[in-house]
Parts: C-alpha cells; sequence; structure tokens
C-alpha cells in the first residue's frame, strides 16, 4: 500500500507545530509536532521486519477508513511529551498568541488536549 494523504495542501512543510486555544486546535509554522496521520512504509531491515511492514499496512488501511470530518479538519497525529494523539486538526493557519503547543508544560498539554494519563 502506497503511502497517501488524505487532503492537501495541509502540512507540506516540515515544520508543523500543533497550537490548542479552547476547542480549536490548528497548526502553523514553528516546532514539527503536527503531521498528517499515516505511517511511513519502509523495505524490511533489521529493525522494521515483516511483523512491523504488515502492523504498518494494517494501521494506514484503519486511518484511511475513518471517514472525513465534516468540518474539513485533517486527520493528524500531535507529538507531546507524553505521547502521540490522534486528532481532527485545522492546517495552516495563522500562529494564536497564548496558544498551547508541545513547548508548553506538561500540566497545561495535558489539560488542553484533555489527555488521559
Amino acid at each position: 500500500m502506497e503511502n497517501q494523504d488524505r487532503t492537501s495542501p495541509a502540512c507540506k512543510d516540515d515544520d508543523c507545530m500543533f497550537q490548542v486555544m479552547g476547542d480549536l486546535i490548528s497548526c502553523s509554522s514553528g516546532n514539527p509536532t503536527c503531521g498528517l496521520a499515516s505511517l511511513l512504509e519502509a523495505e524490511e531491515s533489521c529493525f522494521h521486519d515483516n511483523a512491523l511492514i504488515a502492523a504498518t499496512q494494517e494501521i494506514n488501511k484503519v486511518l484511511l477508513n475513518i471517514p472525513e470530518d465534516a468540518k474539513g479538519r485533517n486527520l493528524s497525529f500531535l507529538q507531546t511529551k507524553m505521547g502521540i494523539l490522534l486528532a481532527w486538526v485545522e492546517h495552516d493557519t495563522e500562529q494564536i498568541a497564548g496558544a498551547i503547543t508541545a513547548d508548553s508544560d506538561k500540566e497545561a498539554v495535558t489539560a488542553a488536549l484533555k489527555l488521559k494519563l
């Protein structure tokens, strides 16, 4: 299965940073902490064996089968200090002053993303 973007041109650059303000999660230029939800595929190697190749393909199939968001947001992975969150995100937006980002303290990110830790 070839790696596919769900939509474009979201996160074309390598510097897509998530930001949270209330119920809005969006991405703008900054620390790369947000990317479209798909896993990279690679050839078999000592660190990426057949089991991981098969799992990657299955996970990508699951992600591609999630219905598109009615609000037009992109299915994305948010990278935090606590782990990765799958979320609907508006991409290519302006930076929001005072928004919570991955650079914010753990408690602020946990609260903003409503994480269950």
